[in-house]
């Protein structure tokens, strides 16, 4: 993977700043857990001894597991392009498109401009 200052990312047309930039892996975004979790309004959870972070909002109960293609969003399995990285050794990283969409969010990418746009419904 790399990293890339150069991706920009917003949430209802507000940009987003991370300590971290993203990162890409296979043409996918991927972004400091905790930041993009809390900037959706979910509160969140880490288990250490299993890696895995769960994020709940909205009746909507999101968890992803460190190295794991899977994604469980209230007991339903979905299958992940790439997987939640550890990074620097202590930074969880999650694709942005799957956990935002999770949460029912609407994604567009703007290649041209290197920005996600992210919209709450």
């Amino acid at each position: 993977y790399e990293s890339s200052n150069e991706i920009k990312i917003y949430l209802n047309n507000e940009q987003l700043n991370f300590d971290i930039y993203p990162i890409t892996e296979k043409d996918r975004t991927l972004v400091p857990m905790r930041a993009i979790f809390e900037a959706l309004g979910a509160e969140v959870e880490w288990e250490n001894e299993t890696q895995t972070a769960t994020a709940t909002k909205d009746g909507i109960r999101v968890s992803v597991t460190i190295d794991s293609n899977k994604l469980q969003k209230n007991g339903e399995e979905i299958e992940l392009d790439v997987p939640a990285r550890l990074v620097e050794d202590s930074r969880t990283l999650v694709p942005l498109r799957a956990i935002s969409e999770a949460f029912g969010c609407q994604v567009e990418w703007n290649e041209e401009l290197q920005r996600v746009d992210i919209y709450t419904n």
